[in-house]
């Protein structure tokens, strides 16, 4: 679990030494299109963009937020890593 913890405060360095907070945040996801609705029921559908795959299997997805903090990107980050095949770009 220190290893889990690890990663999540590098991540938030990393993000502290980039954005002056509160800032706009692109968040930037690929996901099964069965899955979207289990997306916006975690975290809304506020500065939301979504574009289908030409087949229709994946949508990709930007979601852009004002976030406060880089304690409030990991956790939103955490959040959607619950659903089950989402890719993180």
């Amino acid at each position: 679990m220190s290893n889990d913890k690890e990663k999540r405060e590098g991540m938030m360095q990393l993000l502290d030494n980039q954005y002056d907070w509160p800032a706009i945040y692109n968040f930037k996801f690929v996901v099964l299109a069965t899955k979207i609705n289990e997306l916006k029921q975690l975290v809304g559908d506020e500065g939301l963009t979504m574009k289908m795959s030409s087949k229709g299997k994946y949508i990709s997805l930007t979601i852009n937020r004002t976030m406060n903090s880089s304690l409030e990107v990991v956790e939103f980050y955490e959040k959607v890593y619950v659903i089950e095949g989402i890719i993180t770009l």
